[in-house]
């Protein structure tokens, strides 16, 4: 009764890119990827704990109508990566796992500027990096780099959207930097998010054009944003999307502001990157549904005792 009063009803997980972990990675970025063994083993091992794997169309109904649940899940997948088709969705087909893939449309478009990789590229093959105002950030030690790179990504958040890509430059004059070399690479095309979006497991979620920090646009900006991805989305999968993600989400990023506009664009639901399970409560928290990160270092086991540290904290995450 502990346990199911402080875990509450579901919980939300989130994961980005599925693929072998590699350890010479920068680890901000390489803790947004599980590998696809793991996640099998772990699907497996919480199906034999007695989870449940559910949608959030599911989550969102037990919310809206009170109705009770416990021992549930919900595997959320951001951005819109290729190995989300190649490598998790075998695994959720072979084990009838429901999935959400929230879409950041210049992803597909490939528009999209993934720094946080180009940065991290850069920081791995340099001793040392200076940006355009003199500061010259060390990477000579594996703790130097991520450091270094933590850094500079905090700086890249909080650049203004407009024209980002020339403040992107500015920041890294003189050096010359192709800022798009990515996206090809690592993004899912329109017509592997097409053929997912016609599975009855998957749900096709928006999670902007850009992926700008919300906190940093104007209203008028951020609704352009969401709901531009959302009518992207829609055209090229001809179904409606009802569930949304903001980019980053943590408390820097989103802010009670950016909730207030979401709120009014009709969504069933918007999560967060904050760390929560959900409750019944959050029927009134529908724009700020907090998450858990999948991360290779999760233990169900963990997870469980977890509940403590929620008694402690409070047990209502949202804004």
């Amino acid at each position: 009764m502990f346990m199911q009063y402080f875990s509450g009803m579901a919980t939300v997980f989130m994961l980005h890119s599925i693929h072998p972990v590699d350890s010479n990675k920068i680890s901000l970025n390489e803790k947004l990827n599980i590998s696809p063994d793991f996640l099998e083993a772990f699907i497996v091992s919480a199906k034999a704990k007695g989870y449940s794997f559910i949608s959030l169309d599911t989550l969102h109904d037990a919310l809206v109508n009170n109705k009770k649940m416990a021992k549930s899940m919900v595997l959320t997948l951001d951005d819109g990566y290729a190995d989300n088709y190649t490598n998790a969705y075998p695994i959720f087909k072979k084990h009838n796992i429901p999935f959400t893939i929230y879409i950041t449309t210049s992803f597909p478009n490939h528009t999209a500027i993934l720094w946080w990789y180009i940065l991290e590229d850069l920081v791995i093959a340099n001793n040392s990096i200076t940006l355009s105002d003199g500061t010259t950030y060390s990477c000579e030690t594996p703790e130097d780099k991520k450091t270094t790179f933590s850094a500079i990504r905090q700086k890249i958040i909080h650049l203004p959207k407009e024209n980002f890509i020339d403040s992107l430059n500015a920041l890294f004059e003189p050096r010359v930097i192709d800022w798009y070399s990515k996206v090809a690479e690592l993004a899912m095309t329109w017509e592997q998010i097409k053929e997912l979006s016609l599975s009855p497991l998957a749900t096709i979620g928006a999670h902007t054009v850009n992926h700008y920090a919300l906190a940093t646009l104007s209203k008028d900006e951020v609704i352009n944003e969401v709901m531009g991805s959302k009518q992207i989305i829609e055209v090229r999968i001809d179904n409606s999307v009802e569930h949304f993600c903001y980019p980053f989400g943590g408390p820097k990023e989103v802010t009670e502001k950016e909730f207030a506009i979401v709120d009014e664009l009709g969504f069933k639901t918007t999560t967060t990157t904050r760390n929560g399970s959900i409750f019944a409560e959050h029927k009134h928290h529908l724009s700020a549904l907090p998450r858990v990160m999948l991360t290779s270092e999760f233990s169900l086991l963990r997870f469980e005792l977890s509940t403590i540290k929620r008694f402690v904290k409070g047990r209502i995450v949202v804004a």
